[in-house]
């Protein structure tokens, strides 16, 4: 009888220990690695290179929505100039591939007239600049957006003409901003009638532009965009945007000279609600006025 109650005895721990080693390790282990390949094959899924020319493969050779997400992500990398390869092969391969997207989703062609802009390298302007005429909006804004950031000049005239002519402000806001960034003397005189657009980013955008060249007649505006109030009539810009605007509006006014910017930049430096504005003011006043608040 003693030694049956032992026997029992002894299953009964060897049933308590087998529980205890299900429990507290072999599940929990099983779970582990049921979770580390969860994990690993989620992660060779979604995987996206970072390699540029690996990316511009992608865009000539991958389904179609691979095709504008690799365009996208090539637009990215290179807006790294550490990323940015400096081969001709890479950039006649963007020409080619740019070239063969004019059939393409337009997505697809409008990132990578993004891609191109992001290199500032002003050799692929010439094809930038066709690429304003092209029919789809979505390509045809994202070439008025990159001749700019390559400094085309051989654009101007075309950003002019949709100025002029274009019945989207988002196109004619763009071919502003684009003059802006290439800075040529030709496009003072319409930059200076932007001044009285009905549209005020447009307005704004083209006093940036012209103080970017040292043209005084963009002062009135530029000292707007220091003030506050002024701003908060614009029911479309959130407190965020308002210092944006009022911290780029500082850094441009030491650009041009005009005795109106030193009162209201002192005025920012004493009593503005943002602490940065404030450090701004106070850093262009130094350096613009030799004044220390």
């Amino acid at each position: 009888m003693s030694e049956s109650v032992t026997i029992e005895n002894q299953k009964s721990e060897s049933s308590r220990i087998y529980t205890l080693y299900y429990s507290f390790f072999l599940i929990p282990f099983m779970i582990a690695i049921f979770g580390a390949v969860f994990f690993l094959l989620f992660r060779f899924i979604t995987y996206e290179t970072h390699d540029a020319s690996e990316l511009l493969n992608q865009v000539k050779i991958g389904s179609k929505t691979k095709r504008w997400q690799s365009a996208y992500e090539l637009s990215k990398v290179l807006n790294n100039p550490e990323t940015v390869p400096l081969d001709m092969g890479f950039k006649d391969q963007m020409i080619s591939a740019y070239k063969h997207s004019i059939n393409d989703d337009p997505l697809v062609r409008a990132y990578l007239a993004i891609a191109m802009g992001a290199t500032g390298d002003e050799f692929y302007s010439e094809e930038l600049v066709n690429g304003i005429n092209d029919e789809a909006r979505e390509s045809r804004l994202a070439a008025i957006q990159a001749v700019g950031m390559v400094k085309s000049k051989e654009a101007i005239e075309d950003l002019i003409m949709i100025i002029e002519r274009s019945d989207y402000q988002d196109e004619r806001l763009a071919a502003t901003m684009s003059l802006g960034f290439i800075g040529d003397d030709r496009s003072v005189p319409i930059l200076n009638q932007l001044l009285e657009d009905e549209e005020p980013n447009i307005r704004w955008d083209a006093a940036i532009a012209l103080a970017k060249m040292g043209e005084i007649t963009s002062a009135p505006i530029i000292e707007n965009l220091m003030d506050r109030s002024y701003l908060t009539t614009f029911p479309e810009l959130d407190p965020k945007e308002i210092n944006k605007v009022i911290l780029t509006a500082i850094e441009t006014s030491s650009l041009i000279e005009d005795n109106r910017f030193e009162p209201r930049l002192v005025m920012l430096a004493e009593s503005d609600e943002s602490l940065k504005v404030r450090d701004a003011a106070i850093k262009t006043l130094k350096k613009s006025y030799n004044r220390i608040i």
